[in-house]
Parts: C-alpha cells; sequence; structure tokens
C-alpha cells in the first residue's frame, strides 16, 4: 500500500471502509421498538411498559431516555473496536449521523430549540495515546446532524480503566466515582443530548447526568453506538 496509501486509509476510515461495509452487510440500526427506551437494553416490544423493561423495571436511572443504534454484538462491535483501537477514527461520523436519525425519528414532547449536545469527555493522557475522543467525534457528528450546538460541559478529573476491561457494577462505579466534573456552564431549562460509544452497566453515563442535572439540565437524553447485554458476557476490548 505505502506510506501515502497507509496514512490514507486511517485518516478516511469511514468513508473508504466503514460506510461502504454497512451498506454491503445490509445492516441498519435498531428500530425504537427493539430496545427499551429507559434503560437501553434489548427487549421486546410487549415486554415494555411505562416502568420500563425486565432489565430495568423497579430500579431508578439517571437520565430520561436512551437511543442507541444496536445492541454491542457483530458487526457493530467490529466496527466500534475498530474506531476505538485500530484508528478507524472515521467511523465517528457515520455513527453521529446515524444517531441523530434514529433520534430524529422520535417525536419530542420538549423543545428542542433549547438543546445542547454534549460527549463523554476523555482524560487528556488517553486522548493523546488514542489521538482523539472517540466520544466527541461522535457528538460532533449528531450535533451537526441534529443542527445543535456542541458544548464540552464535562471534565475528566483523573486517568480511570477502560470500563469494559472491569467485570462487575460495583467497580465500574468506584472507576469512575469522583472521575468527572463540569466547567463553569450554567444549564438551567436545556435539554442535553450526552453522547457516547457504549453502554454497558451505565456508571459512566450515570455520572455525567448527574452533574449536568446539578448544572441545571431540564432533560439528560443518552446517545449511544451501542448497549451491552446486561445479561451477557462482559464484552472485551480486542
Amino acid at each position: 500500500m505505502g506510506l501515502i496509501g497507509t496514512w490514507v486509509s486511517t485518516l478516511l476510515p469511514g468513508d473508504a471502509v466503514g460506510p461502504r461495509q454497512a451498506m454491503v452487510a445490509r445492516w441498519t440500526p435498531d428500530r425504537a421498538g427493539a430496545y427499551c427506551p429507559r434503560c437501553g437494553a434489548s427487549a421486546a416490544e410487549e415486554g415494555v411498559t411505562i416502568t420500563g423493561c425486565p432489565h430495568c423495571r423497579g430500579k431508578r436511572v439517571a437520565w430520561d431516555g436512551v437511543w442507541r443504534l444496536g445492541a454491542y454484538r457483530e458487526p457493530l462491535a467490529e466496527w466500534i473496536r475498530q474506531y476505538k483501537f485500530r484508528g478507524q477514527w472515521g467511523w465517528g461520523e457515520f455513527f453521529g449521523e446515524q444517531l441523530a436519525n434514529a433520534a430524529r425519528a422520535v417525536k419530542f414532547d420538549d423543545d428542542q430549540s433549547e438543546a445542547v449536545v454534549t460527549p463523554v469527555p476523555l482524560h487528556w493522557r488517553r486522548r493523546m495515546g488514542r489521538g482523539y475522543n472517540q466520544a466527541e467525534l461522535i457528538a460532533r457528528s449528531f450535533a451537526a446532524t441534529m443542527n445543535l450546538p456542541l458544548a464540552r460541559t464535562l471534565r475528566h478529573l483523573r486517568p480511570t480503566l477502560e470500563q469494559s476491561h472491569l467485570h462487575n457494577q460495583a467497580e465500574r462505579w468506584r472507576n469512575v466515582r469522583q472521575a468527572f466534573a463540569m466547567h463553569p456552564v450554567d444549564l438551567t431549562g436545556v435539554t442535553v443530548w450526552l453522547v457516547d460509544d457504549v453502554k454497558t452497566t451505565g456508571s459512566t453515563a450515570r455520572v455525567c447526568t448527574r452533574l449536568l442535572r446539578a448544572a441545571g439540565a431540564r432533560r439528560v437524553n443518552l446517545a449511544v453506538v451501542a448497549v451491552a447485554d446486561p445479561k451477557g458476557a462482559d464484552f472485551q476490548r480486542n
């Protein structure tokens, strides 16, 4: 391929590989009825009520709703691994556009003119190692497609482990506890779209949502590329 070809394939993986593969595979995002809008877990439509699905019924959730493209399984899981760990950052635009299309398919009761998009932040050390914040690239594309402003409202204060390397909810909660903080911003009356790549137990999203609410956010919508099956084995980094 040569040096120039390798450089181009790394810079433009979304255009050169990602969406084209998606179309060839005839992949489509999950429809809204394929998962619980409260926790994001896969659930039959008839099993979801106003109080949630069998996975979350009777449990408190921090956010107001979840939008996803699919469960964390193939081929979506492999695309996310390419995106996060193999430098194919072009997937971010594709994921963001698809998430925005899923969000726009839903009729909202609240005024989206008072809304912003914010990514889950990445600690500067990991960002330097990876070269980009995967959540921010998705959020940027999501915001552009939704015609909403992008706001970097959250800070990542200390290094944390990859949540996928931890094997229970208690470990994941300790990992992110007091790891995030708000920038000095007033979100009073604002709807916030909180964007991330994967939701596992939801510990990171829970911490971020609480901070956004403390800053005045009226509603927090969680938009993620994939949701890990709460009854399945924890996914592992490849």
